[in-house]
């Protein structure tokens, strides 16, 4: 007999009695070892051999969504909800159960772990049954039952207030909080022992649903996981603790060697040993690159090729968690794997190992010259920055077993320019078999859209970078490969910021002047030429646009725009807010094709002017997306799923920015604790639900799971795609005269 709980659950390992190993993920509980931690444990008061959601099934399987406001789930119960502090109740909410619920049931039930062998049984920390229909929320802090529910027994007796975790060891357990909705209402003697409830429970159970959150004995987990060097091929490296003591957080790793002097401008070596224990306390420094926004102030060197690592599996646990590798975006002209958006606790406390790397952008990442070429062996120059990404992704493969990671089930993500090296990646062999899934968050576009030729997916011919090098080099007054290896990089990286203005983009749109080379190694062919021949690499992906980037801006940001003097940054993406602007640039960008586009997208005023530009703006990332896949799906079957999110972020850019480019970032991560803005209840649950989405990416290639609203995977059949953020549902792409405006337009143009 197996039950589907009632959201996704995270990775966590048990031990019961005789050694047999529990993973528990959400999608199935086991009759004949999950649901049964020792068969012969009888049940007592405060303790049960089962998991009350595996023995009294739903009839229906049917899920209920259960959030505290005390924690989010899949994390660790704050302190205060324990008995090792004020053994507060930390409050506890859930949807309305289907028709014909008469009441609830709630209970929680804590794991034990391998440190307890002799008691493999849970430990109960909460029943109220007989909640009425129309309760869906327990307040925090909860120490009288609400009229007419009554408690159950736990571990402080036999009808007892709520007794919080009181774990005796370091070890992270597991405590289920679930929420069932009968089709009756008990009786009074049926809560008298736990037996009892079960039996008259059973048969009865309309709806379930659990929520999981953690807890350790405060301040020896940390302890526990840091004050354990760990061995990587190069030597020890001892953590330290996350704001969760719970995670161990390992800096500074270095996955190649320093490319300095002779080794600038190659693909990377392999790194090199150290003696004793190396702390990895420490984020490395950013790779040289102008200015310091994108770098977040940190120091600069060209010794950066570092990553990082986040993790919940104990040192020399064996255990096999999936891994996300994050890959930043910056236009490849900037960026570090250590900016706070990029904290991988929360997912962390999701089950994921997540890793965060560096890689040299700008001029020491993509430059091609002949005589680099030449000196290759491959006839090839201009991919270092993606050749770092291979060689991050190889050190994975050889090394992250030691942090409880499985090299088998890797998932690489990127936002902008790191989506762009996602899809790159994709198409590269030598990346081929280093990771199962992709994630690329903007930008994975049709090849006929113009947009593609000036956002960080844009690419060059080799032939173009290596006139376009070999310009630069003179600029700075270099005219032999020696003489620029031996400039300090704070001259070279000068002026490394430029775009590049031979692109014809159909706007001011112009993509940065150092970027990936399709140079016949790294990256054999074109976007174009790949999806044709059905030559990259086969994963499952996720790709999507946010609501407010490429030119589309929130309504509450035009009259900003309008009073706005000065021009917008060279090569940014064009937003229109005048009747006069809008006009020019649809005369300039549909040539033959305007008169059509403006009867779709009509504007005779500055406001409908703007109103539409978004409109347009919008409609063409959801649409050349859509298109995207019908390529990409041709010669792979394995998940396909896109999206466009639409959620603001709190603070000073809420009207200015709304859901600009990245903004989705700190949600899918669920690393809001780690950015300073104030962030709402609301902010928070959709952190929960979009991490949750990209953990089971993650885990499975599938955002979906128990307990979050259903992502259709892509469609060519349905023009829809899956909102995130404001909505978590499908919507359509635009009407399907405006689709096919865009496929029409779409033909007219060079594939990229």
């Amino acid at each position: 007999m197996t039950m589907k709980t009632g959201r996704a659950l995270a990775h966590c390992t048990v031990l019961a009695a005789g050694g047999f190993a529990l993973a528990v993920s959400g999608v199935a509980w086991s009759q004949d070892a999950s649901t049964r931690l020792s068969p012969d444990a009888a049940s007592t008061i405060g303790h049960d051999p089962q998991l009350l959601i595996a023995a009294v099934p739903a009839r229906v399987g049917a899920a209920l969504k259960v959030t505290s406001p005390a924690f989010p789930a899949d994390a660790n119960m704050p302190l205060i909800s324990t008995q090792y502090g004020e053994n507060r109740f930390p409050g506890l909410s859930w949807s309305k159960g289907p028709q014909g619920t008469r009441s609830y049931v709630v209970v929680m039930q804590g794991m034990p772990a391998e440190s307890d062998p002799g008691r493999a049984v849970t430990s109960i920390h909460l029943v109220l049954y007989n909640l009425p229909a129309g309760t869906t929320t327990l307040s925090e802090g909860m120490t009288q039952a609400p009229a007419g529910a009554v408690y159950g027994p736990n571990v402080h007796g036999p009808a007892a207030a709520y007794a919080g975790p009181h774990t005796h060891d370091a070890n992270r357990h597991a405590y289920h909080t679930q929420v069932f909705a009968l089709d009756i209402v008990l009786a009074h003697g049926d809560g008298q022992s736990f037996s009892a409830l079960k039996a008259a429970m059973t048969g009865h159970v309309l709806a379930s649903g659990d929520l999981v959150g953690y807890a350790a004995k405060p301040a020896m987990a940390a302890a526990q996981t840091t004050g354990k060097p760990i061995r990587v091929e190069t030597g020890l490296i001892s953590g330290i603790p996350g704001r969760d003591p719970s995670i161990s957080v390992y800096k500074g790793i270095p996955y190649a060697a320093p490319p300095v002097g002779p080794l600038r401008w190659r693909a990377p070596a392999a790194p090199l040993a150290w003696q004793g224990v190396r702390k990895a306390d420490a984020f490395g420094p950013a790779c040289p690159q102008p200015g310091g926004d994108m770098a977040r102030g940190m120091a600069q060197s060209e010794d950066c090729l570092t990553l990082n690592v986040w993790t919940a599996a104990a040192p020399s646990s064996g255990e096999k968690r999936p891994v996300y590798v994050w890959i930043y975006g910056g236009g490849f002209i900037g960026g570090t794997g250590a900016s706070p958006e990029f904290d991988g606790e929360g997912l962390a406390k999701k089950g994921i190992v997540v890793v965060t790397l560096n890689y040299r952008v700008g001029v020491l990442g993509f430059l091609s010259t002949p005589e680099l070429s030449r000196e290759s062996g491959h006839g090839a120059s201009g991919n270092y920055g993606l050749l770092d990404d291979i060689a991050a992704l190889q050190w994975v493969q050889r090394n992250i077993a030691a942090f409880g990671g499985d090299p088998a089930k890797v998932t690489i993500g990127g936002q902008s320019a790191g989506a762009g090296s996602v899809g790159f990646l994709s198409m590269s062999p030598l990346a081929k078999g280093l990771f199962r899934a992709g994630i690329a968050e903007s930008h994975a576009r049709y090849p006929r859209d113009t947009e593609l030729r000036y956002l960080s997916v844009s690419w060059r011919s080799l032939a173009s970078a290596e006139k376009s090098g070999t310009q630069y080099a003179a600029q700075h007054g270099a005219s032999t490969l020696a003489a620029l290896r031996q400039m300090p990089w704070q001259q070279l990286i000068e002026g490394s910021s430029a775009i590049d203005p031979d692109v014809e983009t159909g706007s001011d749109g112009k993509p940065p002047l150092f970027r990936p080379v399709v140079d016949g190694w790294v990256i054999p062919k074109s976007y174009w030429d790949t999806y044709q021949s059905g030559s990259q690499n086969k994963v499952a992906y996720v790709a999507g646009n946010n609501k407010d980037e490429t030119g589309a801006v929130p309504e509450t940001a035009f009259a900003v725009l309008r009073a706005r003097t000065t021009p917008p940054r060279a090569g940014m993406p064009q937003t229109s807010v005048t009747v006069a602007q809008f006009q020019a640039a649809v005369r300039r960008k549909f040539g033959p094709l305007a008169d059509d586009f403006l009867k779709l997208y009509p504007a005779s005023t500055d406001a409908e002017a703007a109103l539409q530009n978004n409109a347009s703006a919008r409609d063409n990332s959801r649409i050349s997306t859509w298109l995207w896949g019908t390529l990409w799906r041709q010669t792979n079957s394995l998940p396909l799923h896109t999206y466009f999110w639409t959620h603001a972020q709190p603070g000073p850019t809420h009207d200015t920015r709304g859901a600009f480019h990245g903004s989705e970032i700190p949600y899918a991560f669920n690393s809001l604790d780690a950015v300073d803005l104030p962030w709402t209840r609301e902010d928070r649950q959709i952190a929960d639900t979009m991490s949750s989405y990209w953990a089971n990416i993650v885990k499975t290639g599938n955002p979906n799971g128990p307990g979050l609203p259903q992502w259709p995977a892509w469609s060519a059949q349905l023009p829809q795609v899956m909102e995130l953020g404001d909505h978590f549902a499908p919507m359509p792409l635009a009407s399907l005269e405006k689709i096919d405006f865009w496929k029409r337009f779409y033909a007219t143009q060079t594939p990229w």
